[in-house]
């Protein structure tokens, strides 16, 4: 019994010093006068002295063995990990008692007498002595006492009355006074009465599970009862400063909280959830002291609180009350639930049951016992591998079955992590005893065999799924647990902090490692960086200068936990995700949050839906993806009807059954972003090819599309893709060439045997609309992220495995080819067969692309001919010959494919500007020689195409030939005319609006880049691991999408942890990420951590939330003209910034001017609220992403520029490491294939 280990052994000596034989006070004095002349003193510290209890409960009447009742808080979110829990957060559970009786009377008293005499009885039977009666007497008194104490704590917390006044209990006050002494105590041997028994006695029932612990059970099921079903069996946790044993606190605590001191007796558990709206004010004060406060209404009486409502229902003579303000309760949109229907709901739900949806290792587990035990039963070994027709010779086996299985393959798909839900292990292996059965006739060998086995794994696996549903049930009765998946404390992905030193070019800073952070914590070194720096030369950031002495240490070694969320109706706690609470909505002091489950209740008794917040189908339209949309509508459709048929053939079932397991979302295709980008070409390069006229930058238009599904409610951002499309106007080499950049997926499309045939079809009708444009060339460099690398979503499904170089490269070759058959693409070669394969070309005529292998490579190539020949004093050293043999050797190896055959090493070779062979070339082919069928170059069928660039294999033609032939090229040709003229239209018959991506900017600061979104999605949380973590992050992804000038991130509370969204914010500037909300900072007794400096005030905006979708809702005139009035104020702010003139000719010079002062001296800035520095950083934003003066007067345009190009460091930085590592890779390659 935990009790008797925890409190008999470790608590009773130090209880029994403190109480004495005073068992039958609970106060535990012995001078305390008796009940009819009770009365309570203190000492000179103002310490308890004596209290009576003329009111004690009769707890020998409580009942011996309840289980714990869930919490009834009204809190909504727990507080900040490792802080340390106010009193009132650990007693707001607790429902007051009533005055005019004793506590809990009415419900104890019924039981008293039995209970008395069954105990008795007990004792007579069990020990037949009196002596064992009197040790048992003994005992029972310590426990009743133990009892006492916790629920007369549990008074004090929550009583209401002013000091001295509460007509329940008189020992109300010195109660009060021992609990905020408690908060304050981080004596470890306190001599202060009753300090130390009361911290073991909260301790103990804090840690307490046991429902049969003779102390805490009947205390929680009194409470429970005593309550009328509000209370929640729940007592205060011992805060953690105030813990009796040392050591490290078993709580992680973030960096960015305060640290308090952290000792703790207590194991891992959820941490106190936080209050809503009110906290208690009677809160026991924190550690830390806060700036003097002055209150407006200090003056002022200060009304009695309202007594508690089962105060007021009491018909007994009661002191008198002020009127309770009405308050006004709403059910407020902070969840997207609220606008589901009652069927998603219920697939919502569905969709969290851990007995169907299993971690990768369990599943494979579970599974793979049922698995084998079908194949070690004495008929398994007929089923254990492929058929073979030849061999068994059954030559009408493949007519006959469609789809041949077995449980090898069966096996295999499962070590391999094919299998991603139990219902797909099953069909497999029900489809292996149903091919047997249907192929060999009723009453064979073979058929009944095959009947039993089938009879046999739908045993075994009713009995797994019976087990597994056992399992998720006893999880979710542990009250640590969410009602909704069963789960207790679940964790973030670690943070990922980059090096801003100069030496690391942005690398991750190593797990587990110590760095240094400042620049308002916004700039992060390596140790090895740091040491590097000066002490007395200031670190000069983009925004700001800082000395080293400034930066702190810390260690990368943060672990975040998921939010928490309480339901008003059930009480009960969820995950916020498992929710989809949305924290940004959580603004309304009074308004309602009801879980899944208890919506669905309401909603089945009639309440009615809330209008569905913006969607996906909301984001504004533009040609290109309405386009594509269609185009894809239009394919999956098709594909489907394929499908169905097919499973009619195979599986012999119903067109309307095949059709029903088909079934899909909705999918939206959106084109998120449209803006015009530069690329710089890096120094090296420029400086070698500028007698050619290389140009500067490449100028180029960068798009995102985006697209979702609708799964169980909700749009999930399954994928997205960055296209650069380089125009008629850009210069040569990069002249009407579109670059496919990056692309990234989430396995969570349904059906899944759809997913690559969407994206497939996505980028085939993508290079028929880009030809349409005029493009002529696609290129595209196909090479997987490394491990712990992300292209664009955030920590994806650990069963969703990257696909090596060869899968990646078939898998745009199979797209590429289709494109051939449809006429969309002429030839398709690559990058060295084109440009390296040709002697008389150099590196001027190489598309010059950001992100591509090129340019990092011939950067390090360059740098490398210029260092060699700086030390050998030429190009006919030592060096180049050994190069030269080289290439002679290659040459040998493959003579038709590389230019580098055999040479004359006798005479040194030209040099470059001397007509020779450039050497970059030379070097960069051998480089990418290897690996060349990575870099691929498609010919688009475009208006202006050579016939030589159309010629396409032999077999692409026949399939023409066919197609036309049989009219379906005809019929695809005049579908994507059809989809590229048709006008959609709404409900009223009203043609959508549609932008032209083309002609208007669409500037979206998280998506412009794919480094943007990230951050954005590191810094949120905003995870794909699981469909539950998906659902959440695209329902956050798609509000910022409609509230695009809505902040990015928000500072959460030090105190309660909520998210501060509405009135003032106080900021510590000396505390890293220190920020109180205005309630918080009002509350002397709120638990501060260790921050005791001044805090400012800053006010922060309210959040406008944008319900018409964007700019979607504005017509064509409208959006011209703001893009005018956009383009105008930029000019201004350009003209406003140049001019000296203290009477300028224009009329809104000066005021412009005014507004530029207003963000220099402004203390809010844009990040804490202030609009006019948010209209005008928006503008500053926009100037600095075209500009290109070396410097410019225009305020923080040089400090917009180099946060930019930080971005643009990090991106590259990954570029460099998976071009690294392709090098490494086929380097090893060719050097096994040499040595074997």
């Amino acid at each position: 019994n935990s009790m008797n280990n925890s409190m008999n052994n470790s608590m009773n000596n130090s209880m029994n010093n403190s109480m004495g034989n005073s068992m039958h006070n609970p106060m535990g004095s012995n001078n305390f006068p008796n009940s009819n002349g009770s009365s309570s003193s203190h000492n000179n510290a103002g310490m308890i002295t004596a209290s009576p209890d003329p009111i004690a409960p009769n707890f020998n009447s409580m009942p011996q063995s309840q289980s714990q009742p869930q919490s009834s808080s009204t809190h909504k979110m727990p507080p900040p990990i490792g802080g340390a829990p106010s009193p009132s957060d650990m007693f707001s559970s607790m429902t007051p008692t009533q005055p005019g009786q004793n506590m809990y009377q009415s419900e104890l008293d019924t039981v008293s007498k039995s209970r008395q005499s069954g105990k008795s009885a007990s004792n007579t039977s069990s020990s037949g002595n009196n002596n064992s009666r009197g040790r048992d007497s003994t005992e029972w008194q310590k426990v009743r006492h133990k009892q006492q104490r916790l629920l007369l704590l549990r008074h004090a917390s929550k009583c209401q009355y002013e000091s001295g006044k509460c007509p329940v209990t008189p020992h109300c006050a010195p109660m009060k006074k021992l609990w905020e002494h408690i908060a304050h105590c981080k004596n470890q041997q306190c001599t202060v009465q009753h300090c130390m028994s009361s911290r073991y006695v909260l301790s103990h029932y804090r840690r307490c599970k046991d429902p049969k612990c003779p102390a805490c059970g009947p205390v929680r099921e009194t409470i429970r009862k005593s309550g009328r079903g509000q209370g929640d069996g729940k007592l205060p946790d011992l805060p953690e400063s105030k813990s009796i044993e040392s050591g490290p606190s078993p709580f992680a605590m973030p960096p960015h909280e305060p640290k308090a001191p952290t000792l703790s007796m207590s194991p891992p558990e959820r941490h106190p959830k936080r209050i809503k709206t009110e906290k208690s004010p009677l809160s026991a004060p924190s550690d830390s002291t806060a700036p003097p406060i002055k209150s407006p209404s200090s003056s002022l009486e200060t009304p009695k609180p309202p007594l508690p409502q089962d105060v007021q229902s009491v018909p007994t003579t009661k002191p008198p009350q002020p009127t309770k303000p009405p308050v006004t309760t709403k059910v407020d949109d902070h969840s997207l639930v609220n606008s589901f229907t009652t069927e998603e709901i219920e697939l919502h739900l569905a969709s969290l049951h851990k007995a169907v949806q299993l971690p990768p290792a369990k599943l494979k587990a579970k599974c793979g016992e049922v698995l084998k035990g079908l194949q070690s039963h004495q008929h398994g070994w007929v089923f254990n591998t492929p058929v073979d027709p030849v061999e068994l010779g059954l030559p009408d086996y493949f007519e006959l079955i469609k789809k041949p299985m077995d449980l090898g393959t069966v096996s295999k798909k499962l070590d391999s992590g094919t299998y991603h839900f139990i219902a797909d292990f099953a069909s497999d292996v029900k489809l292996t005893f149903e091919n047997a059965m249907s192929y060999n006739e009723e009453g064979s060998v073979v058929h009944d065999m095959a009947k039993e086995l089938k009879a046999k794994f739908a045993a075994d696996h009713k009995k797994m799924m019976t087990q597994l549903e056992l399992e998720d049930k006893e999880a979710r009765k542990n009250d640590r647990a969410c009602t909704l998946c069963g789960c207790e404390k679940l964790n973030f992905e670690p943070p990922v902090f980059f090096c801003n030193g100069m030496n690391c070019q942005s690398k991750r800073i190593r797990r587990n490692s110590h760095f240094y952070i400042g620049g308002n914590n916004q700039y992060y070194w390596c140790n090895t960086c740091y040491n590097e720096l000066d002490g007395s030369i200031p670190i000069e950031l983009a925004d700001m200068s800082v000395m080293k002495n400034d930066l702190k240490k810390k260690k990368n070694d943060e672990v975040h936990e998921e939010s928490w969320v309480q339901c008003d109706e059930c009480e009960n706690w969820i995950h916020q995700i498992c929710g989809l609470f949305n924290n940004r909505h959580n603004k309304e002091p009074n308004s309602k949050f009801f879980c899944p489950k208890c919506l669905l209740t309401k909603r089945k008794n009639g309440l009615p839906m809330q209008p569905r917040p913006p969607s996906a189908a909301d984001l504004p339209r533009t040609k290109l993806s309405e386009y594509l949309e269609k185009h894809v509508h239009r394919k999956v459709a098709e594909k489907k009807s394929t499908i169905a048929n097919e499973k009619m053939e195979s599986e012999r079932v119903a067109m309307t059954e095949a059709m029903k397991q088909l079934e899909c979302g909705k999918i939206t295709i959106r084109q998120v972003t449209a803006t015009d980008r530069k690329l710089e070409v890096r120094d090296l390069m420029k400086k070698r090819y500028a007698h050619k006229n290389y140009p500067d930058e490449f100028p180029f238009r960068c798009k995102c599309i985006i697209v979702f599904q609708r799964i169980d409610g909700v749009d999930v951002v399954l994928f997205a893709l960055y296209l650069y499309e380089h125009g008629e106007d850009n210069p040569l080499p990069n002249k009407r060439c579109v670059y496919i950049s990056y692309l990234d997926s989430v396995h969570f499309m349904r059906p899944r045997q759809l997913r690559t045939f969407v994206y497939h079809e996505l980028l085939i009708c993508y290079l028929d609309y880009a030809r349409k444009k005029g493009f002529s060339t696609a290129h595209i460099w196909a090479c997987p992220p490394l491990k712990g690398d992300d292209y664009i979503f955030y920590a994806k499904p650990e069963d969703q495995k990257t696909p090596k170089d060869a899968r990646l490269r078939q898998w745009y070759i199979d797209m590429l080819v289709e494109c051939q058959r449809r006429e969309i693409c002429g030839k398709v070669t690559n990058m060295y067969d084109l440009y390296f394969a040709n002697e008389d070309l150099d590196a001027t005529v190489v598309p010059y692309l950001e992100g591509d292998y090129f340019p990092g490579e011939a950067e390090i190539i360059i740098k490398d001919i210029e260092s060699g020949t700086g030390k050998k004093g030429g190009s006919g050293g030592k060096k180049s010959k050994k190069k030269s043999s080289k290439s002679k050797g290659r040459g040998n190896r493959s003579d038709d494919d590389s230019p580098y055959g055999e040479k004359d090493n006798s005479l040194p070779p030209k040099s470059y500007k001397e007509g020779g062979r450039d050497e970059v070339m030379v070097k960069l082919g051998e480089t990418i020689h290897p690996m060349k069928e990575s870099f691929m170059v498609a010919f688009l069928n475009w208006s202006g195409a050579k016939a030589e660039d159309l010629i396409v294999p032999d077999e692409i033609q026949e399939f023409r030939k066919k197609a036309e032939a049989g009219g379906s090229a005809k019929l695809e040709r005049e579908n994507r005319k059809r989809d590229l003229d048709d006008v959609e239209r709404d409900n009223s018959g009203q043609p959508v609006k549609v932008i032209d991506d083309d002609d208007e900017d669409m500037d979206c600061e998280f998506l412009n880049n794919r480094q943007a979104f990230l951050n954005l999605c590191r810094g949120n949380h905003y995870q794909f691991d699981e469909l539950r973590r998906a659902k959440h992050t695209s329902m956050m992804v798609l509000w910022h999408l409609h509230n695009r000038d809505a902040p990015k991130f928000v500072q959460q509370c030090a105190s309660c942890s909520r998210e501060i969204l509405t009135g003032t914010r106080y900021h510590c500037n000396t505390c890293p990420d220190y920020d109180l909300c205005e309630e918080c900072y009002k509350n002397p007794k709120a638990n501060r951590g260790a921050c005791t400096h001044e805090l400012q005030a800053i006010t922060v905006e309210v959040e406008k939330e944008n319900q018409s979708g964007g700019t979607n809702g504005l017509t064509e005139a409208q959006r011209r003209e703001r893009q005018r009035n956009l383009q105008l104020h930029i000019q201004l702010i350009e003209h406003a910034s140049r001019c000296t003139s203290s009477s300028c000719g224009s009329s809104n010079c000066a005021k412009m001017k005014s507004y530029l002062k207003h963000g220099r001296t402004c203390k809010l800035k844009a990040s804490g609220g202030c609009k006019i520095c948010k209209r005008i950083w928006t503008l500053l934003r926009i100037h600095a992403q075209k500009c290109k003066d070396t410097v410019c007067p225009i305020p923080q345009c040089m400090a917009i520029r180099e946060k930019i190009r930080q971005l643009a460091k990090q991106q590259q930085a990954m570029d460099d490491r998976r071009r690294q590592e392709m090098n490494r890779a086929f380097r090893m390659s060719m050097s096994g294939a040499q040595g074997g």
